[in-house]
């Protein structure tokens, strides 16, 4: 009997979650209360591919347990995008007051999924590859010194990042160039660098911008800007055709969002030391 080693209410819980992940996921690669690999330390109630991506859950009526923490350390440093559920009965996560627990849960990267008595299963938290994953208050912290316009602006991209890295990793990059176009059209209204620069693509605006005198101070951030474009926006639409490509792809986007929100904090200073305004479209 499958999921054997469960109690009868947990053994219902695991069914139940599975047919929903199996209707969701598929059954491709299905594995029932074994190791993912010798390299992580956890096994799961039951696993499938779902290409690229491997979807894990775990089964438990203690929301976001140890084991779940555990786990997420080694699986960050593998080589393969894995998502992770756990599973619980419906009147477990009805009982998390202020749902306290089920919202760690979340701001770990895990997903979470609800079995009622009847058998009823839904998936309550979605959950991407952990690899991806930047918890919203991360996100919030770097945001802390932008403009309203610009948090709200970087707030959708991360909601974009969160479904589609690549696409997230886009529209931070977007928010970047315009940033550095906005610069740009209040640098040639002073006179500092010729007209039409802002016309130009990133990377030429930014060359221009290097060459002025009043912005020498800041050639470090120019400099960094120079590398985000370069390395980041053949990354965001590189297509990955295998789960190795694939992690490969998530990691370097992880690494440009959190560049582009750091680059955001770096122009909006260059911003209010020349005494320009914030102006995007």
């Amino acid at each position: 009997m499958a999921f054997d080693t469960l109690s009868d209410r947990l053994r219902l819980v695991a069914n139940a979650s599975l047919a929903l992940c199996r209707t969701n996921f598929g059954s491709n690669g299905l594995q029932l209360e074994k190791e993912i690999d010798a390299a992580i330390g956890w096994k799961p109630t039951f696993y499938m591919r779902h290409r690229p991506l491997l979807v894990a859950v775990e089964v438990n009526d203690l929301i976001f347990p140890e084991l779940l923490k555990i786990a997420a350390h080694d699986i960050e440093h593998f080589d393969y995008p894995i998502a992770i559920y756990q599973a619980c009965s419906l009147d477990v996560y009805q009982a998390d007051r202020g749902l306290k627990r089920v919202t760690d849960l979340r701001d770990h990267g895990f997903g979470l999924i609800t079995v009622a008595d009847n058998g009823a299963a839904q998936i309550q938290v979605r959950a991407g590859p952990l690899g991806q994953f930047i918890p919203n208050g991360k996100c919030e912290h770097e945001l802390r010194t932008l403009t309203p316009s610009l948090k709200v602006r970087f707030r959708a991209a991360h909601a974009t990042y969160e479904t589609d890295v690549g696409q997230g990793l886009q529209a931070a990059g977007q928010i970047i160039e315009a940033l550095i176009k906005c610069i740009a059209v209040q640098a040639e209204a002073a006179g500092l660098v010729n007209q039409n620069t802002s016309n130009r693509d990133a990377a030429d605006i930014i060359d221009r911008l290097w060459d002025a005198r009043p912005f020498h101070p800041h050639r470090a951030v120019l400099g960094g800007l120079r590398s985000f474009v370069r390395t980041y926006r053949n990354t965001a639409s590189h297509p990955a055709r295998t789960p190795q490509e694939a992690i490969e792809k998530i990691r370097n986007c992880k690494a440009g969002f959190l560049e582009a929100l750091r680059l955001a904090r770096e122009l909006r200073a260059i911003i209010q030391a020349l005494g320009y305004r914030v102006i995007i479209h």
